[in-house]
């Protein structure tokens, strides 16, 4: 039995009293970790405690076993239904897996005493995918004095339809940063090292193309630089890599496997006990790496994930937030989740941690006046170490002056504008970065970083450290200043 948070009885308290004043159809929203299937066990067991049935609706299997865990932890008893699975048909709790359910419902041949649970409330986990026709033919079969509640932290579709086509009301609670500050979740440190060309792909259902997309991100250089940044940041943690698709998810996780690293790749069609053997073997610390495709996007409960390698872009904001929210949760020794953003995920949506005002209203949605004043800040990366943080001068991993990473955008329709890059002074550190690759790259010697260094800044380079930079066109422009003053001179 489990003691509930102070944030959880209210948000029950909450949901009891919107149904109480006519609501039907009730969405909680709450982020990853905050126990949204614990406030459903503490709805459940009221509603037994007034005989009432209850149905649970999850889409993947995981799901279904994770809410029989919590349900039962209260001492109730509930049946399963789902393909494969033996069933209890005289529970008054029911568990179900929505894919077998709506099968269930196109045979005939099987009566309604049967299998069909008269529930008097509906849970319907990740409930931001049931407005597609799937649920809808489900939830329309009971009649609208059954009580839907949605649960969900993302209560945003990418195609921007609204969940006001069938739901009352939302009821928020508690946000990540909450969270955060109260312990319950583990802090984030963002690194932004590289971003892929994103530049013209067509987008459908409001997210990126992706046969385009995997194109464009499928490359041995930038799969290169996942592994190399990964490597160089955080080799020693447990990491989940979200890839674009199978093809670059399988090269990713070759990547790390030529290197050493215990990794495997995951997708859609990767059977049940494969999957769950590779989450056991992760928890337990025999594999490091889990690169997939969609798979632990939403739902998945693998605390010990300390990084999140976002390897693929996205412009739904509502995915954003469930792949970085799975390395959310505490587990013990860990203190912290790194965020290494690939895909320009930052750029385009802000931190994890800032706060939303939803509606149910989909792209039209309201945003708080709090997350438009950061959104317009932008946020700060380090060029020596790739630290990206929201506020500060100095980076607290390397000690370099920090860059703004981002430029006032506009918010239009729940979604960012592109963020361009903006122009900043480069300090010595960041020269003598971009000095040591530039050398490499032209095979100049050593000593020529040293007199270019002290030609800009009069000094000889001392305790600049040997991190090389990435050359920005600041650097290249200030390089041809000098081969036209030196070529002047000696005409």
């Amino acid at each position: 039995m489990f003691t509930p948070y102070d944030f959880q009885d209210q948000a029950v308290a909450d949901a009891r009293a919107a149904i109480a004043a006519g609501k039907r159809r009730v969405i909680i929203v709450a982020p990853t970790g905050s126990g949204k299937t614990v406030m459903a066990a503490m709805i459940t067991e009221l509603a037994r405690g007034k005989d009432k049935q209850v149905l649970f609706l999850a889409n993947r299997r995981e799901l279904v076993f994770q809410a029989q865990r919590t349900i039962n932890s209260t001492g109730l008893t509930t049946g399963i239904v789902m393909a494969g699975e033996a069933c209890d048909h005289e529970a008054a709790i029911q568990i179900a897996s929505m894919q077998t359910y709506s099968r269930r419902m196109d045979l005939e041949e099987l009566t309604l005493n049967r299998w069909w649970h008269d529930a008097d409330i509906i849970f319907v986990d990740e409930c931001h995918s049931s407005i597609s026709p799937s649920y809808q033919k489900i939830l329309k079969a009971y009649d609208q004095s059954k009580i839907v509640i949605g649960l969900t932290a993302t209560p945003v579709r990418q195609d921007g339809r609204g969940l006001g086509e069938f739901y009352d009301t939302i009821i928020p609670t508690v946000g990540i940063k909450e969270l955060i500050d109260k312990g319950k979740l583990v802090p984030f440190r963002y690194f932004a090292p590289s971003k892929p060309d994103l530049d013209n792909i067509p987008l459908v259902a409001g997210d990126y193309n992706l046969g385009e997309l995997e194109r464009r991100t499928n490359k041995p250089k930038l799969v290169g630089d996942i592994y190399q940044n990964w490597s160089e940041i955080c080799p020693e943690r447990s990491t989940i890599v979200f890839a674009t698709s199978v093809a670059h998810s399988i090269a990713l996780e070759s990547q790390f496997r030529n290197n050493g690293i215990e990794a495997m790749h995951i997708d859609a069609k990767t059977d049940h006990e494969t999957r769950s053997a590779a989450f056991d073997a992760f928890t337990g610390g025999e594999l490091q790496v889990i690169v997939n495709v969609g798979i632990a996007c939403e739902g998945t409960d693998l605390p010990i994930a300390s990084c999140i390698v976002l390897a693929r872009p996205t412009k739904s904001l509502g995915r954003f937030i469930q792949m970085g929210g799975r390395g959310s949760r505490l587990y013990p020794g860990k203190h912290d989740c790194i965020i290494l953003d690939h895909a320009g995920c930052l750029e385009e949506h802000g931190l994890l941690e800032w706060p939303h005002e939803w509606s149910l209203n989909g792209k039209a949605r309201v945003w708080s006046k709090a997350e438009r004043k950061q959104k317009e800040k932008g946020v700060l990366k380090c060029q020596v170490c790739n630290r990206v943080l929201e506020t500060g001068i100095i980076c607290p991993d390397c000690g370099s002056a920090l860059k703004r990473h981002g430029k006032p955008v506009e918010v239009a329709e729940g979604e960012l504008k592109e963020i361009g890059k903006v122009d900043s002074v480069v300090d010595k550190r960041v020269f003598w970065g971009m000095l040591l690759r530039w050398a490499r790259f032209k095979e100049y010697s050593p000593g020529w970083c040293a007199h270019k260094y002290k030609e800009k800044f009069g000094v000889w380079p001392r305790g600049v450290g040997d991190t090389e930079v990435e050359p920005d066109q600041v650097f290249i422009n200030y390089l041809k200043h000098l081969n036209i003053k030196y070529h002047h001179r000696r005409r």
